[in-house]
């Protein structure tokens, strides 16, 4: 019995971990996005370099030339590790806490 409060004393612990609240989540990206959608250069609104980065990175084809061959290798390789970093974030791979979780499920039907 007390081995089972201590489990949940650290699997309490480990979702109190700041490591865990990334804070980016899939519905601040949509919120971002459509605030992004918002923004009408053709009415006026200023033409951001987030803006051209992402056109950049969404219609290389039309847009590669404002970037060197260097720098268009540099932002696929940033682009990559951003997304990587929001996969993690979003579909955090906590396999202690996985296991622990799992454990004391295990333990509490018997």
């Amino acid at each position: 019995m007390k081995v089972k409060g201590s489990f949940q004393l650290l699997v309490q612990t480990l979702k109190a971990s700041p490591t865990l609240e990334t804070g980016i989540t899939p519905k601040l990206v949509q919120e971002i996005w459509d605030c992004m959608r918002d923004i009408k250069p053709q009415q006026g609104d200023e033409v951001t370099s987030a803006m051209l980065v992402a056109l950049v990175l969404y219609d290389e084809e039309s847009f590669a030339d404002l970037l060197t061959d260097d720098q268009l290798n540099q932002l696929h390789i940033i682009a990559g590790q951003v997304m990587q970093n929001y996969e993690a974030a979003i579909k955090p791979k906590n396999q202690v806490g996985q296991l622990l979780a799992t454990t004391l499920k295990e333990s509490e039907k018997t």
